[in-house]
Parts: structure tokens; sequence; C-alpha cells
């Protein structure tokens, strides 16, 4: 990861938390006088929670890539191949990405607190 790049698995997994956190609260606020529909909220919204968290592998492989990236910056500024000043500007890049993927990684933290917490609602 030379650069810049933008954490994009980070943006999909909190894009698929917005969208799941939209199912949810449609399923649990709606007033629903069909049965067969509340059954498929209920459906979709297991399956978007279980899908959000199997992301969550996806945020913690580019979390591991990010501070890889992060060492080898290190190691090039030791090693005199990058100057301090392209250094700093690469690092300040690096630690927007960290900071959109740590708080991505603490929103699904904070998910599979609430899918322990409420088992019997999400069992499909």
């Amino acid at each position: 990861m030379e650069g810049y790049n933008k954490p994009i698995l980070s943006f999909i997994g909190i894009g698929i938390f917005l969208i799941t956190l939209t199912v949810h609260l449609c399923y649990r606020f709606a007033t629903i006088s069909d049965v067969g529909i509340g059954m498929l909220l209920s459906l979709a919204n297991a399956v978007l929670l279980f899908f959000t968290l199997l992301w969550s592998v996806m945020g913690i492989i580019e979390f591991r890539t990010l501070i890889k990236s992060h060492k080898r910056m290190k190691n090039k500024l030791d090693a005199g191949r990058i100057n301090l000043d392209e250094y700093k500007n690469k690092s300040r890049r690096n630690k927007v990405c960290f900071t959109i993927n740590i708080v991505y990684l603490v929103i699904i933290l904070c998910q599979l607190v609430y899918v322990i917490i409420n088992w019997d609602e999400v069992n499909v």
C-alpha cells in the first residue's frame, strides 16, 4: 500500500452498516399489518446483520495492511530512501485511513455486542 490509498473496504463496510441500520429501524419501528412483510423485514435484518459482521474480516485485513504500510514507510525513512517531508505527508494520509478503519471496527464491535445481547430477536 504505497502512497495514499483510500480505505475502500471500510467505506463499503460503513455503507453496508448504514443499509443494515435502515432495515433494522424499519423492522423495529414500522407498524406492519401484513405478517409476510414483517417476516421479510426480519429475515433481511438478520441476513444484513450477519453479512455486516462477516465483512468485518475485510476491515481487519485492511487494518493489517495499513500497519504494514506504516512500517514500510518508517523503514524507508530510517534507510534514507524518502525524506522527512514526504514521510510526514504520507504518514498524515495514513492516519486518516487508520481513523476511518478504526471507526469502522468500533462500529462492528458495537454491532457484535448488540447481536449478542439481542440474539433472540435476531434469530431467524
